[in-house]
């Protein structure tokens, strides 16, 4: 099972990458890589609890039904918020 979780992550960061900034829904994924609902689905979890992906949503007026989510690659030079150390008001 980790074997081939190992081996869709791999798939499915590569299919992240080309895709840039759009992202890809659940249903492009599979489309693109040719595989199952659920172990895309299940990768997909395990790359958004460590970080590696991100999660939006992909609106479009004027159609109906369920707002599709759009999955993209964390961008790993993102500066991330720095430490501030809490001021003499704060410690007190």
């Amino acid at each position: 099972m980790l074997e081939l979780l190992e081996q869709y992550q791999q798939r499915i960061i590569a299919a992240l990458t080309h895709a840039g900034a759009d992202g890809l829904t659940v249903k492009e994924l599979r489309e693109n890589l040719g595989t199952g609902e659920q172990p895309t689905r299940r990768t997909l979890g395990a790359l958004l609890a460590t970080g590696v992906v991100r999660e939006s949503y992909r609106y479009k007026p004027g159609v109906r039904g369920a707002v599709p989510r759009v999955y993209t690659l964390v961008q790993s030079n993102a500066p991330t918020p720095a430490a501030t150390p809490p001021s003499a008001a704060e410690r007190e």
